[in-house]
């Protein structure tokens, strides 16, 4: 494995992507449940997992394994050819994660399925969020720098293509 082969936009993808899935395990949100003259109650935390159904908690394996996959391929010179251009594909998978964790955050997971009367919900936003956000965004601007230093001719150069 030879590092030096990997640019500087693989490796900030690949880190967006390892950070984003570490996000994934720590706490997300948190609620307490207040009203009717009771003391506040708190609701257990939700990690990233939890506030995602089956096909996006898929989703974000692969999109975030993405560009680590891409990484580890050109530090061992095995990259294989890929349909579309390989900074595109990272970009779009970090503008897609962007998108769905920012949703998440304006629109959090309801902590209870059962609406009770009288009852209000505050639901706290976590530190994990919002770095989950923001190597999303690592993700899609390591895809920006991959494209650009190509374009430029600054990438690494394999042997095998």
């Amino acid at each position: 494995m030879d590092t030096s082969r990997v640019s500087l936009g693989e490796m900030i993808a690949a880190a967006g992507g390892l950070v984003l899935l570490v996000c994934m395990f720590l706490p997300w949100f948190t609620g307490e449940l207040s009203g009717r003259g009771q003391a506040a109650v708190v609701v257990p935390t939700t990690t990233g997992w939890e506030s995602y159904s089956g096909v996006l908690d898929i989703t974000f394996v692969v999109l975030a394994g993405l560009p680590i996959a891409i990484a580890i391929a050109r530090a061992n010179d095995s990259m294989p050819p890929l349909p579309i251009e390989q900074g595109a594909l990272v970009i779009a998978a970090g503008v897609l994660l962007f998108v769905i964790v920012v949703l998440r955050l304006i629109d959090p997971p309801q902590p209870l399925d059962v609406a009770i009367p009288g009852l209000e919900v505050d639901t706290t936003r976590k530190l994990a969020a919002f770095g989950a956000a923001l190597a999303a965004a690592a993700i899609a601007v390591g895809g920006y720098l991959q494209r650009s230093m190509r374009r430029v001719g600054l990438e690494p150069t394999l042997t095998g293509t």
